[in-house]
């Protein structure tokens, strides 16, 4: 297992819409591996794995107990139902480090895709979550869809972050010569 770098805001794999998975293989296993020890490493509680620059459509949860204590990992997720019910809270991002903002998101959904436990894959299977549970799912499979938790802020939120927005944009033009908003 290995640690994989987080990439940031402006890398252009963060808007790319991620591929399913076709087969499990050992590369698909391996990636599951790196990212469970990137979240468990990174302190956060959802990553996707175009976060860390692999655009599949695999999702780690990991919710410590004072949060609802959930784990999963998931292959092609989609969220197949939204509740009407919202609310908005406070959120923050890997990706985006040290910025946080509002998000409105669903209290209740239906995801359905492919758990996976140890080395295999379960069966397709739909999946009930709401709360902090619903909060995470939803915020990682955006990322899934090239969709990014700032695309929710308020003018206030963005305003609140934009320099340290602009400090990310500027690091990722120096390493990679390009970002993408």
């Amino acid at each position: 297992m290995g640690t994989l770098n987080v990439v940031t805001y402006g890398n252009p794999v963060l808007r790319q819409k991620a591929e399913e998975i076709s087969r499990i293989d050992e590369e698909v296993i391996k990636i599951i591996e790196d990212m469970k020890e990137t979240l468990y490493t990174q302190k956060g509680v959802g990553l996707a794995a175009n976060q860390v620059g692999i655009p599949k459509r695999i999702l780690i949860v990991d919710l410590p107990q004072e949060k609802g204590a959930r784990r999963i990992i998931l292959l092609n997720p989609k969220i197949i139902f939204y509740s009407r019910d919202k609310n908005c809270a406070e959120e923050g991002c890997l990706s985006f480090p040290e910025v946080w903002g509002n998000v409105e998101r669903s209290n209740k959904i239906r995801v359905k895709g492919i758990v996976f436990s140890g080395k295999k894959a379960l069966k397709t299977t739909v999946i009930e979550a709401e709360d902090m549970f619903a909060r995470v799912l939803q915020h990682e499979i955006d990322h899934l869809d090239g969709k990014l938790f700032i695309d929710y802020f308020s003018k206030e939120d963005m305003e609140k972050n934009r320099e340290k927005l602009e400090a990310i944009l500027n690091a990722n033009k120096e390493k990679l010569g390009k970002v993408e908003l």
